[in-house]
């Protein structure tokens, strides 16, 4: 069986799956909430647009495109943090009951089974990242219609856009590289989980800054946070987040593939 065609099957697989349903429903409704959320804030920024494009914000002035399209990319970055999660989702149906013993009956070559799968959660990914996107596109036209509708198309709102998808993809890979890796569904939430808090909670900040910028949400951080008051300080630039997060993404899915190709089918 070819590569395209383990795609084929990984991406049916998926789709009848009820847990990934559940896990996608789920960023998809917070999603909505975060976009509702910031709807209100996007209206009054751009009721205070003044001639020159500054708008007043919370008594300090901002460039509004600027502003809008960084509050479009953190509406879309909360709900992302549940990404990996449905990795370790994805990547946890083949240890469930011979599951993975009965995949390589189908696909006896490791290598192609594991490339596939990683390939479909990508795609799964990529797509669920654009719905995304275009929910926080269509809540932001609301805001801006009647003002600038075609900064929704600008090259600086694409580039965004593509940092947020580089975000989404990465972070679902990370969680099912770690998930293969440790061959249970459970242990992937956890690792990811822990990887996620010692951000949140500056653990490893507080020690040192340019560690912590290698952790995958401090890349998240970085590479998407830019500009806007983070509620902690920032550790890196937008670059080294996304080369951050690309390694992470990299890496977790090389060992994962090593991992698939050297234990039993069990």
């Amino acid at each position: 069986m070819g590569v395209l065609s383990v795609v084929r099957s990984e991406l049916t697989k998926v789709l009848t799956l009820p847990s990934v349903w559940v896990i996608t429903g789920v960023i998809l409704a917070l999603n909505v909430f975060f976009q509702y959320q910031t709807l209100g804030f996007n209206i009054d920024t751009v009721a205070n647009v003044r001639p020159d494009g500054m708008s007043e914000v919370d008594g300090r002035a901002v460039h509004a495109e600027t502003e809008l399209r960084q509050t479009l990319g953190v509406s879309v970055f909360n709900p992302g943090l549940l990404f990996p999660i449905l990795g370790a989702v994805l990547a946890g149906t083949e240890f469930r009951a011979g599951q993975l013993g009965l995949s390589l009956v189908a696909v006896p070559h490791r290598l192609r089974l594991v490339l596939g799968k990683l390939s479909a959660m990508t795609a799964y990914a990529l797509v669920l990242g654009l719905v995304c996107i275009a929910m926080a596109n269509a809540f932001m036209y609301i805001a801006v219609r009647n003002w600038n509708p075609g900064m929704l198309w600008s090259t600086d709102m694409l580039a965004a856009e593509a940092a947020l998808l580089l975000f989404t993809v990465t972070f679902t890979l990370i969680g099912a590289g770690i998930t293969l890796i440790t061959r249970r569904t459970l242990t992937g939430i956890i690792a990811t989980v822990i990887l996620i808090m010692l951000t949140m909670a500056q653990v490893v900040a507080m020690v040192s800054p340019a560690v912590d910028a290698f952790l995958p949400l401090s890349a998240a951080r970085n590479l998407l946070l830019q500009g806007r008051d983070a509620g902690a300080p920032l550790t890196g630039s937008a670059g080294h987040g996304a080369a951050v997060l690309a390694g992470w993404a990299l890496v977790t899915s090389v060992v994962a593939t090593l991992a698939v190709k050297r234990r039993d089918a069990r």
